[in-house]
């Protein structure tokens, strides 16, 4: 499978004959697994037509695929499988989660109107007033609430990486803003830890723009969850902190491990923009 990750689209008929067989569920994940991280048309065919496959862990690495261009495509064909796969009540409710994670990559005021029926706790974007962080005000109050509630629903615990992301917005001392950042962290490491990439938008907006380290949580989350287009956003807060040695140490180790992970390799676009934009990083 690494022979055919390395040779790109000209395996693409082989990897497509192979995730539309009969063999088993875990051959045929693997064979997606090859094609992620790519933003051309014909991965995204082959993933979306993968996406209705009844094993579940055939649709779920699918979905994987779609999750890296939904936001860029040119066209809607990840958009289109993904709210299919959404709304369809007859899909196993994991897979459904993992179809509205990866949607969460677009602006929840075009996602929700396209998935009607779903539960309302389901929903990107969900109202703050439905859920028990609406009433927490402060930094430290927010951090317990994350650490009690891990197992809290996945919504819930999204629902404070957005609130928690408008408080440090503010006009705030440093130092309350610090806590608001660390009690986000939290709850990244917290959806980390339970496999959920339905805020790995934020966490790679916080890589981007950070002009300094980040709180450990971060790191954390983002070696549990982090994919192909976590690269560059690393790169760049590595480059943004010339002088803080630890802290580009653990990018470096962080990117390190989501390479591994996900079987990045050096033939790949991704890692070829990444080294030239940002030599030494990886």
């Amino acid at each position: 499978m690494a022979r055919l990750r390395l040779l790109g689209s000209r395996a693409d008929e082989r990897l497509a004959t192979l995730i539309a067989s009969d063999a088993p569920s875990d051959a045929r994940a693997a064979a997606l697994k090859a094609i992620e991280g790519r933003e051309d048309a014909r991965a995204r065919q082959i993933a979306a037509a993968a996406c209705r496959d009844s094993e579940s862990e055939v649709a779920i690495a699918a979905i994987g695929v779609l999750r890296g261009s939904v936001a860029g495509e040119p066209g809607t064909d990840a958009l289109d499988a993904l709210v299919g796969v959404a709304v369809d009540s007859e899909r196993d409710a994991v897979v459904r989660q993992s179809a509205v994670d990866a949607l969460s990559e677009l602006p929840a005021d075009i996602v929700r109107p396209l998935l009607q029926g779903l539960p309302e706790s389901l929903l990107p974007g969900a109202e703050p007033s439905s859920h028990p962080v609406a009433t927490i005000g402060d930094p430290l109050s927010m951090s317990a609430w994350i650490n009690e509630h891990r197992e809290a629903p996945l919504s819930s615990l999204h629902e404070a990486v957005t609130r928690i992301r408008q408080r440090e917005s503010d006009e705030l001392p440093p130092q309350v803003r610090d806590a608001w950042t660390a009690a986000r962290g939290a709850a990244h490491a917290a959806l980390a830890a339970r496999g959920s990439r339905v805020a790995l938008y934020d966490l790679r907006e916080s890589f981007d723009s950070t002009p300094r380290s980040l709180p450990l949580d971060f790191l954390t989350a983002m070696g549990e969850i982090g994919d192909a287009s976590c690269l560059e956003p690393m790169a760049k807060a590595w480059s943004a902190a010339p002088n803080d040695a630890w802290w580009r140490a653990r990018l470096q180790d962080t990117a390190t491990a989501v390479m591994k992970r996900e079987a990045l390799t050096a033939r790949q676009a991704v890692v070829k923009r990444v080294r030239s934009k940002y030599p030494d990083f990886v």
